[in-house]
């Protein structure tokens, strides 16, 4: 028998355990991110999602208004973390173009709300994640419990909501 079998094994079996401890580690870190990168592969399937609200920003690393967002998004993806019935999700258009070109993207930022495959809204302009919170929630929330669950009634409760909000702005404006 080889006199360096033993330590051998030692060794062997102290590098598995570590493999072992780092892969439960990485297994127990939260592994979904805040918001999602929908690529080409993948966008169709995850806004066809069952009773799931998507709100995604189509933007290009290049585009200067979509850098002066700067963490706007991240940080409306961490607000909205724990919301089962709200995705937050964030298409490359330098990278995803087919993806952009299905769902007429011309410019950029540009915010739209999709359900089970239908976009329902679409916004051009984001201010702070706490109105945008409010009114996907308000939309969320108010929609499940007050109407039908259907695709062209939360296309019409999504208007309303977003009228509303404008007024509300208007008139904390003149205060």
């Amino acid at each position: 028998m080889d006199p360096g079998a033993p330590r051998r094994r030692g060794r062997f079996s102290i590098r598995l355990l570590v493999l072992t401890l780092a892969v439960l580690l990485s297994l127990s870190v939260r592994s979904e991110a805040e918001v999602i990168t929908l690529t080409e592969e993948t966008f169709s399937d995850k806004i066809k999602e069952k009773d799931t609200v998507w709100f995604v920003q189509f933007c290009v690393p290049w585009c200067k208004h979509c850098k002066n967002l700067g963490t706007l998004w991240e940080d409306l993806g961490k607000v909205m973390e724990g919301e089962d019935e709200i995705e937050i999700g964030q298409v490359d258009c330098g990278v995803s173009k087919p993806v952009c070109s299905k769902v007429d993207i011309h410019s950029y930022p540009t915010f739209k709300v999709f359900y089970e495959g239908e976009e329902v809204a679409k916004y051009k302009d984001v201010q702070n994640t706490s109105s945008m919170k409010r009114l996907l929630n308000s939309i969320v929330v108010d929609w499940i419990l007050l109407g039908p669950r259907d695709v062209e009634s939360l296309k019409n409760f999504v208007k309303n909501e977003a009228e509303k909000a404008v007024e509300a702005k208007l008139i904390e404006s003149e205060l």
